[in-house]
This record gives C-alpha cells, sequence and structure tokens, in this order.
C-alpha cells in the first residue's frame, strides 16, 4: 500500500511471526523497465528506525518518479545533505577517488558497503551525525548473520573505512557538514577484526600436494608449491580475470580477462623465474634450482602443456576463477587432513614465518617476499618457538659472556 509518509513500503510476514520489510516501485514503470524495482530495508524497530525507512522510501519513490517524467532516463544525483546522496557523488563524480584511483575489485567492495550503508542509514543527513551515531553504525554493521553466527567485524570495519572515505571526499567538494563529519570520525576508533594466526606449513603443503595429484589435481598441487615456496599471493600465481573495459586480446570469457598469473615464459631457459607482483609492481627473481619441490611439480607437467598460464584449471581448461580455486583448494585440503582454520591464504605468511625461522635477515625477506618495506613482511610473520628460542639464546650466551 502506497502511503504518503513511506510511498511503496511494503513487508512479508517471516516465519517466526516477525516482519521483514521492503520498497517495491509502481508495477506499470516496472514494466517500462524501472529498476530497481524492490529494495530490502533494514531499519530497527525503533521510532528513529522507522523515520528513516520511511525517509528512505520518500526518496526512492521520488527517484523513480524523477525517472518516469524524465523519459525513462534517471538524472544524476546531486549532494542532499544525506549520507546516502554523498556516497551516490562519491561513486558517480568525475574527480572521486573511486573513479580515479579504485581498481575493478575495489569498486566492487565500494559497491557493496555503499549498498549496506544507503539500506540501512542512508537518509541520515550528514550534519546531524555525531560519535555515538557512527558507534551504533559499526556495531549494528557487525552484528551476526544469524542467531549463533559470529560477529561480522571484518563487514563492520570495510563500511566503516567507507563511510571514512566518502565523508573525506565531501570535504574535498568543499561541504562543511562533511568536515565537520570528518573531524569527528577522526577522533574515533572501533572494534577491529582479530588478526589471523594460522599459517601453512611446509608439511601442510606436502599433504596438499600428495591429496591433489591423488584426486588428479596436479594444477592444485603446483600452483601451492609456487605459493609457498615463493612466498607468493594467490592471484599472483593463478591470476584473475578483470573487467574487459574495451582492452582487446589476451585470454577472455564473456566480459572478462585474464591477467596477473603466471605464465610459462615467465621462467627462462636457465631456470630463473622473473615476475612482477600485481599489487605492490615490484620486480623479484627466483632461481628455481633451489626449490626441487618446484621442479618436481614442473616436471610433472607434459611439456607440450608448458605454454600459456601455468596453473590451468582440469575441469575447464582455462585459468582458474578465484572462488573456484579457493573452493577446489579447500576440498583437497580437506582430503589431506588441514584443519579448517588454515587456508590458502595462509600460505604467504607460512612462507615468511619459515624464512624468518631459518634466520633470513629482514631486508632479504621482504625482496623475497615483493613488499615495499620490512615492516610489511614483520606483519605475515606469524612468530613461532624457533625464533622466540633463538633470541633466547642470543641473550643467554651474552649472559654468560658478560659473568666470565
Amino acid at each position: 500500500m502506497v502511503t504518503t509518509d513511506a510511498p511503496g513500503l511494503k513487508r512479508k510476514r517471516n516465519d517466526d511471526g516477525t516482519f521483514r520489510y521492503y520498497w517495491q516501485a509502481r508495477t506499470d514503470l516496472v514494466r517500462k523497465g524501472y529498476r530497481p524495482s524492490s529494495v530490502r530495508l533494514h531499519f530497527a524497530e525503533t521510532s528513529e528506525g522507522l523515520g528513516q525507512r520511511a525517509a528512505r522510501c520518500r526518496i526512492l519513490w521520488a527517484e523513480m518518479l524523477a525517472w518516469a517524467a524524465n523519459d525513462g532516463v534517471l538524472a544524476a544525483r546531486g549532494y542532499d545533505g544525506s549520507i546516502g546522496s554523498l556516497c551516490n557523488q562519491f561513486q558517480i563524480h568525475d574527480a572521486s577517488p573511486y573513479k580515479l584511483r579504485a581498481k575493478w575489485n575495489t569498486q566492487l567492495l565500494y559497491d557493496q558497503c555503499i549498498k549496506i550503508i544507503c539500506n540501512t542509514v542512508g537518509a541520515r543527513a550528514v550534519r546531524d551525525l555525531i560519535g555515538p551515531d557512527f558507534t551504533r553504525w559499526h556495531t549494528k554493521w557487525g552484528d551476526p548473520s544469524a542467531e549463533g553466527k559470529p560477529r561480522r567485524l571484518t563487514r563492520a570495519k570495510h563500511c566503516m573505512d567507507t563511510v571514512r572515505r566518502v565523508v573525506s571526499f565531501g570535504v574535498t567538494l568543499g561541504y562543511a557538514d562533511c568536515a565537520r563529519a570528518d573531524v569527528i570520525l577522526g577522533k574515533m576508533r572501533f572494534q577491529m577484526p582479530k588478526n589471523r594466526t594460522a599459517k601453512l606449513t611446509l608439511e601442510h603443503v606436502r599433504k596438499i600436494r600428495r591429496a591433489a595429484h591423488d584426486l588428479s589435481l596436479g594444477s592444485i598441487a603446483l600452483a601451492q608449491t609456487i605459493q609457498f615456496e615463493l612466498a607468493m599471493r594467490q592471484k599472483d600465481v593463478i591470476g584473475e580475470w578483470v573487467p574487459l573495459e574495451g582492452v582487446s586480446g589476451g585470454i577472455t570469457h564473456k566480459n572478462t580477462r585474464w591477467t596477473g598469473g603466471l605464465v610459462w615464459s615467465d621462467i627462462d631457459a636457465k631456470m630463473i623465474l622473473r615476475k612482477t607482483h600485481v599489487k605492490t609492481g615490484i620486480a623479484v627473481e627466483h632461481d628455481l634450482c633451489l626449490y626441487p619441490d618446484i621442479l618436481h611439480e614442473i616436471e610433472l607437467v607434459d611439456p607440450s602443456r608448458r605454454v600459456g598460464p601455468m596453473i590451468i584449471s582440469e575441469a575447464t581448461g582455462e585459468p582458474y576463477k578465484h572462488r573456484t580455486f579457493t573452493q577446489t583448494w579447500r576440498r583437497v585440503a580437506d582430503v589431506a587432513g588441514l584443519p579448517q582454520s588454515v587456508w590458502n591464504m595462509d600460505s604467504r605468511s607460512g612462507a615468511i614465518s619459515e624464512a624468518y625461522d631459518a634466520g633470513a635477515d629482514e631486508i632479504s625477506v621482504m625482496k623475497h617476499a615483493g613488499h615495499k618495506n620490512r615492516q610489511t613482511s614483520a606483519k605475515y610473520n606469524r612468530g613461532s618457538l624457533e625464533q622466540t628460542s633463538r633470541v633466547a639464546r642470543f641473550r643467554m650466551a651474552k649472559r654468560t659472556k658478560n659473568e666470565t
């Protein structure tokens, strides 16, 4: 039922007797092509939440009517003082870092967070925001997805980081209310997700290799071995599928193009692998003759197939999609008996930790991992008994020398 206060507001009953609310566009305009046809509304059942829900409905209804009055073209929204319209400016403004610097996958993360922000607090006026508002938002965004599930602190962090960036962009556009909100946010700290402590070990890697070959998934064995031995990120090994964006040539699938992964030509006749890390742009060189496990996995690849991308899915004959690789790796890891707490992304931390355990100096570890500074490498070092014991031996030796 359309109401003056909240036009387009609908509700449906859940199995437990509660209701879920959503906004629905006019049926005649949906038939003519208007989108979105419906929007889920996630607002607290409080007087403030009810007011925000009604305001969100009025904004959506007005946009729909503007689309109808403009012959099916949605006019670009300006800044109307709400956090939702500020998010829209962040996405469409030509001077926004969203357009100027953010990669496609970063834009995707922004889009996901902005959808959450707009659906929950999009109608809030920036000029009225104070510290407790941001604290409440962060708490709400971190709520579990269902009873018994853990809090989603990573989700809350990403959304609050997006709020900071959106408000900061508003400051650059000269909006005084954004400058005020930016000062408040600068004084605030929020609960962060815990750092991961798991790491992949050499024993784990060897179990995965055996299980992968038992499952006829040599691609997983090769990828995992390279990731661990060379401390490489997953996407630097298997590559990634990015939007075409007018670029032609290369390996394509539908509207995406494969890029960034290892290709056989990265290895020269002397078995020197040269690779530029996608994230940092730092070029690294590795002598594969020093890595017998990598050489063994390479020998298992038929020479006739050593052309193009190194890691090819047995199922598709193409480079892996990220999700498919992760799911396949997990299946292999389960067969290998690895704990659920250990992920493929822990390969890099395992490799760097092993390097520190072996006594490698910080600069060498940094260059090996393709990092820009030693501090970044140190963050991947998930300290071990070997490292603390080495420090203890140094200290005891010093004491013994001083006492003699």
